[in-house]
């Protein structure tokens, strides 16, 4: 009897000790794919975060290119506009 009791409890911590096993297999199985998932998603964040100041740099150069372009034909307008003077200048010093 006092045998038996034994080799139950002696089974009994066997078996816990397999469930303990498989309970931390289990544990870090979930913990490493919680990690991935986590690097995943940063990556992902990163990646979007990445694109929209890629798309706020196009923005901005383009505002400015823009701004030049107009203040470039804003100078045109005003040395053609003065370009009657300078000629007519010109040929009176001729004179």
């Amino acid at each position: 009897m006092v045998e038996e009791t034994i080799r139950t409890i002696k089974e009994t911590e066997n078996e816990a000790e397999e469930i303990i096993k498989k309970a931390d297999a289990a544990y870090t199985e979930i913990l490493e794919k919680a990690k991935a998932d986590a690097a995943e998603m940063v990556k992902s964040e990163a990646a979007a975060a990445l694109e929209a100041a890629k798309e706020a740099g196009r923005k901005s150069e383009q505002e400015a290119m823009d701004s030049v372009d107009r203040e470039i034909a804003a100078l045109k307008k005003d040395a053609l506009a003065k370009e009657s003077e300078v000629v007519a200048a010109v040929i009176a010093e001729l004179v």
